[in-house]
């Protein structure tokens, strides 16, 4: 079972050790929330964070936006998912798959305008990741990426059964009906109908009712990777995939074996000790320096 409660303790430590950032804004674009942490200086990358299943970018993730931006010259951008958070739509649903997707794009349509020549990164936590790897293999991105970043990956259904824990307690069940009808209707029908439940503890709905409690069909669709070994063997930019070595839902050492199965050259495993599939949030920063500094050493900014 996912330690809800451990998370919240650790949150609560954490938030109390950082130094405040005084450079936070919060902006709408689209019908898209999203919070921008700046550094000090100038900005020469930004990291665009993508929330996990159910929840919204007040959950937890304010922690890495303020580890990473104490490295320097690195800006986080906080996104709430349409249908999550402060973002517009119903909770849990959106008109299509290929909607959220789009919304990426909003959110780099404003954070190129603001941010001139700037390096783009784009990391998911969880069904994040799963959106992302969607968005790059199902959707053609308006702007040029310069690496991702796929932290405890949510692969979804479609994956190898052997990568699920073994004992592990379901955080979603699924009635696979509505799927059914809206394949066989190539998305025209049940698309917005609530067809996946998702288990948050009751004392955590209680203090965070603006949770999803349920995913539509479309918004299951546009998270879920409905090929993920053909869509990972197809990612066209560096990627570092980050797997928590004590996930509760997935078998790290078995996901490490599925990723790198996939035998796409621009993907690099690593292992965070010692760490769980929500903690891996505030554990992932050391892994992530060392991801930008790879990925910039590779790059020259002025080709940009």
């Amino acid at each position: 079972m996912i330690l809800f409660r451990r998370f919240t303790e650790r949150f609560d430590q954490l938030s109390s050790h950082l130094p405040a950032l005084e450079n936070v804004e919060e902006h709408q674009s689209g019908g898209v929330y999203f919070r921008l942490y700046l550094p000090a200086g100038a900005v020469s990358d930004v990291i665009l964070i993508y929330h996990g299943g159910g929840v919204n970018a007040d959950a937890g993730y304010a922690i890495p936006a303020r580890q990473i931006s104490a490295l320097g010259a690195v800006c986080v951008c906080l996104v709430d998912i349409r249908g999550h958070g402060r973002s517009s739509g119903p909770k849990g649903d959106v008109t299509s798959p290929q909607q959220i997707w789009r919304d990426v794009d909003t959110v780099l349509d404003a954070i190129t305008d603001r941010f001139s020549g700037v390096r783009i990164h784009l990391l998911g936590h969880s069904s994040g990741s799963g959106m992302l790897i969607n968005y790059f293999t199902c959707h053609a991105p308006r702007y040029k990426a310069d690496s991702l970043i796929l932290l405890a990956p949510e692969f979804g259904p479609f994956a190898p059964a052997p990568i699920i824990r073994t004992g592990a307690t379901p955080f979603s069940s699924v009635n696979r009906l509505p799927f059914i009808v809206n394949a066989l209707t190539q998305g025209k029908l049940w698309g917005r109908r609530y067809a996946v439940k998702l288990h948050f503890p009751e004392e955590v709905l209680t203090a965070r009712p603006d949770f999803a409690e349920a995913y539509s069909v479309n918004m299951a669709n546009a998270l879920t990777p409905r090929q993920p070994a053909r869509q990972l063997a197809a990612l066209p930019l560096p990627v570092t995939v980050l797997l928590p070595e004590c996930d509760e839902l997935a078998d790290s050492r078995q996901v490490a074996a599925f990723v790198e199965g996939c035998a796409n050259q621009n993907i690099t495993v690593r292992q965070i000790k010692n760490s769980n599939h929500l903690e891996s949030v505030f554990d992932a920063s050391d892994a992530i320096r060392h991801h930008l500094c790879s990925v910039n050493s590779r790059a020259d900014p002025q080709e940009r």
